[in-house]
């Protein structure tokens, strides 16, 4: 197959085809559900990923974040408590 033909097969409005970026992170919080998800991992998806978090919980998605300093530098995790209509209860650290 010809990367020519790979475009006429997808040309024109395919929706389905590529996923959002608020999809990708949320697929990436829900594969970690309840585990520290970290800022740079979620950079590599979006590097607007605090709006679509933002976007994200305006939908009803508890997610914590926290900030922890390393050496001076200080770095940034996220996790997903809840999905929209649960009630969560964070377990673990904070």
């Amino acid at each position: 197959m010809t990367a020519e033909h790979v475009a006429i097969q997808i040309s024109g409005h395919q929706p389905g085809l590529f996923t959002t970026q608020k999809e990708e992170i949320l697929n990436l919080l829900l594969r970690n559900r309840g585990n520290w998800v970290p800022a740079y991992a979620l950079a590599g998806v979006a590097l607007q990923y605090s709006s679509r978090i933002f976007s994200l919980r305006r939908e009803g998605y508890q997610i914590q974040n926290k900030t922890t300093r390393v050496a001076g530098k200080v770095h940034g995790a996220f996790r997903l408590i809840a999905l929209p209509g649960e009630t969560g209860e964070p377990n673990g650290d904070r």
